[in-house]
């Protein structure tokens, strides 16, 4: 690698730290302050990593919700395998480092420049705008802004890795090749799979449909054979790289298709199955219009989305480049592709207000998934980047003399509009612009200048420090990621310290004997169930499981011993109280486990939840299932019963049983496939009891219980996962995959 190569690599971490000086070089400042960041991210990390050092694949989460699979929702990224450094990372006070998190955040930040500076050098253009393109895509628009979710950007960083390897099967010389490159193009979008950023994934297949369609239609071709011959290529590409990828993504995508046809998903304020497609009315969070500004402007009023914040900006400097990339190398296939996918992606994220959006909606199939429309600002920033580079490939290779004028006339009318627009308020005697506006214009009249003295001085040293120190500086402006600790908890904002001084809390509900759950009567409560192993019925997450979401009416019914509310509560009996919370007995919460010898059939799921709400009916001595059970006689007065539960891990139950005659044992956990039961080590099934509980029979006298969670969507999964990764790396090797190229196939 050349010298100048490699300074540029090099150069990216350099540049990214200083980026994140905030949450890097201080800890004044957080990402992990909000409510999702806090009990999402945050503390599924610290229950993925306490689970793996316990020697526990953590697939089923006890401690919130009742019980859930951990990697049904696709983002907590339970397979991720850049998440395996976390587990090296120690803890303060038990508990998962925020500094750790950031440092993770930041090194994300930095492989997602390094992969776009490659996918820059991959098509031919210099370190340099590799660079400018890679910092852009890492620091600028989507990717920015996702401190609190990082499943996001794990999944983000992969595109440029993929259409690397896309191209190079592109160039491939023979089938075999062609392959082997599709292969590995498929295993870095199972990558993002794994990460658990499913919009993003489903943005990122959409760019490998599209360019290979792009890149098959402009091929030059002598015949109507070869064409036919490049086509079936194509088409072959393209199934190869999605078969590797859903193959490669299959132990995250089995466990989440089974666990959405049973769960509902949160749609606004509004709740919907998640495997059936999102009503249209539903679809929420799009760019307004006047959005576009936000291109050069980043504090133009009503700049951002209608819900989370989204925002295009890549910087005043990179928008200057990008029109220069498009002028100079229109006959450019790539310049023409990265356009027009940075325009409909746009005009898509526009959500209601675009015909692209319904059309989209309604003819291409499981994108109403991918329900916030502005998140496709993703793909507009990607293609803007690369557009980006190969403005600074013109800037720096120069042009015909005169070439330069048309566009010094437009920025200098520009320049000089935006002086009169900062001034004009000062002049009159009124300063009151608004301070983010007045910044933006300044940038762009520096911009001006900086363009200027490159035309004039291209392969000038000083040229490239300044073009990096405007970008940086212009990005770090705007980036309001990183929140001040002060100011967030003068506001009472800090989700993060709620969380941790509810240790008090945990370690008085940790000392109390048997097993129990809790339940968590306030807004926003914290998931103090993964963060301290407690085991609760609540949680934090996008979706619910559909039982659950019917059956949590009956807390009693679930186990719930005690009650947590904030200390403000005036009720009286609190058996424990802090600064924080206070903590109420539930007398009336049944055990984990109980027997009856009662059963009755209710087939319809209906009528069963109706008559859990029927108080006449004693749900500790009767049963409720949708099949006849044989069950010995009722337990005689004076007689007792007794069963004895122990959770050996997340993933493993134990019971022991004394039971006068046949029973059926109740256990409080949520009924759920993949859960498999023996009695005294003699496989026997799981009844679905009381509308999403579990039962299983019991002979008399005494028995040994014992549930695991081992569910055959993981198994195949995994077992599909390790045979993708390992099938292509075996074609990588058959192959010798190099990227040679031919004149008759996918020339770019």
């Amino acid at each position: 690698m050349k010298p100048r190569r490699v300074g540029s690599v090099l150069l990216v971490p350099v540049v990214v730290i200083a980026f994140y000086w905030k949450i890097v070089l201080v800890r004044q400042f957080s990402l992990l302050l909000g409510y999702e960041g806090t009990n999402q991210a945050y503390a599924w990390f610290n229950y993925w990593i306490t689970s793996w050092r316990q020697g526990v694949v953590p697939i089923w989460d006890p401690f919130t919700s009742c019980g859930r699979p951990f990697a049904g929702e696709m983002q907590t990224g339970a397979f991720y395998p850049p998440y395996l450094v976390l587990l090296l990372t120690p803890f303060r006070n038990g508990m998962f480092s925020p500094q750790c998190y950031h440092y993770f955040y930041v090194a994300s930040h930095i492989v997602c420049a390094w992969l776009m500076y490659a996918l820059i050098r991959e098509l031919n253009l210099g370190p340099f705008p590799g660079l400018v393109a890679g910092l852009c895509f890492s620091l600028g628009g989507f990717n920015v802004r996702l401190g609190e979710w990082p499943h996001l950007l794990g999944s983000a960083i992969w595109l440029p890795l993929i259409v690397i390897l896309l191209v190079r099967a592109f160039k491939a010389d023979s089938t075999l090749r062609v392959v082997a490159w599709s292969a590995l193009s498929g295993l870095a979008l199972a990558m993002s799979i794994l990460a658990g950023g499913l919009h993003v994934v489903m943005m990122q297949a959409l760019v490998v449909v599209s360019l290979t369609i792009f890149v098959a239609a402009q091929a030059r071709a002598e015949s109507d054979a070869e064409r036919g011959k490049l086509w079936r290529r194509a088409i072959l590409a393209v199934v190869v790289c999605l078969s590797f990828a859903a193959g490669g993504g299959a132990v995250q995508l089995f466990p989440s298709v089974e666990y959405s046809r049973r769960a509902m998903r949160f749609a606004g304020s509004a709740m919907v199955p998640a495997a059936e497609r999102i009503p249209y009315a539903y679809l929420g969070d799009q760019l307004w219009p006047q959005s576009i500004a936000g291109l050069v402007l980043a504090g133009f009023p009503g700049n951002a989305s209608s819900g989370e914040y989204v925002n295009p900006y890549l910087g005043v400097f990179p928008i200057f480049l990008l029109v220069i990339g498009v002028a100079r190398f229109w006959c450019t296939p790539w310049v023409r592709y990265m356009s027009g996918l940075s325009l409909v992606a746009f005009l898509y994220s526009l959500g209601n207000f675009s015909l692209i959006h319904g059309l989209f909606y309604a003819v291409v199939p499981f994108l109403s998934m991918a329900r916030e429309a502005d998140r496709f600002m993703y793909l507009a920033d990607f293609g803007l980047a690369v557009l980006a580079a190969y403005g600074m490939e013109a800037l720096l290779a120069g042009a015909p003399e005169g070439w330069w004028q048309p566009f010094e006339r437009a920025f200098r009318w520009c320049a000089a509009g935006c002086a009169f627009t900062l001034l004009y308020p000062l002049v009159i005697g009124h300063g009151d612009m608004n301070a983010w506006i007045a910044f933006s214009l300044l940038l762009v009249i520096l911009s001006f200048a900086l363009f200027r003295y490159i035309v004039r001085a291209p392969h000038s040293r000083w040229s490239k420090v300044l073009v990096l120190s405007l970008i940086l500086f212009d990005l770090a402006a705007f980036d309001w990621s990183a929140t001040n600790r002060i100011q967030a908890s003068a506001k009472g904002a800090d989700r993060l310290a709620d969380l941790q001084r509810s240790r008090g809390l945990a370690d008085f509900l940790r000392a109390q004997p048997g097993v129990f759950r809790v339940e968590c009567k306030t807004d926003l409560a914290p998931n103090i169930g993964d963060e301290y192993g407690i085991e609760t019925t609540t949680g934090s997450g996008v979706t619910m499981g559909t039982d659950y979401a019917r059956i949590r009416s009956h807390p009693d019914l679930l186990n719930v011993r005690y009650v947590v509310k904030p200390a403000s509560s005036p009720d009286p009996g609190d058996v424990f109280h802090d600064a924080q919370w206070k903590v109420y007995a539930n007398p009336a919460g049944y055990p984990r486990a109980w027997l009856v010898h009662e059963a009755l059939v209710e087939p319809d799921a209906n009528k069963t939840f109706q008559r859990l709400d029927d108080s006449s009916l004693n749900l500790r001595q009767v049963a409720l299932v949708n099949a006849s059970i044989a069950l010995g006689p009722a337990l005689p007065a004076g007689e007792l019963e007794q069963v004895s539960v122990h959770r050996v891990n997340n993933n493993h139950v134990e019971l022991v049983v004394s039971a006068h005659s046949r029973a059926l044992l109740v256990v409080s956990e949520l009924f759920y496939p993949g859960w498999h039961a023996s009695v005294n080590a003699k496989t026997t099934p799981i009844w679905k009891v009381d509308g999403g509980l579990r039962g299983i029979v019991v002979p008399a006298g005494v028995s040994k219980v014992e549930m695991d969670y081992a569910p055959i969507s993981f198994q195949c999964g995994l077992a599909l996962s390790i045979a993708s990764f390992l099938g292509a790396g075996t074609l990588c090797m058959v192959a010798r995959t190099r990227p040679y190229v031919t004149a008759a196939f996918f020339r770019m």
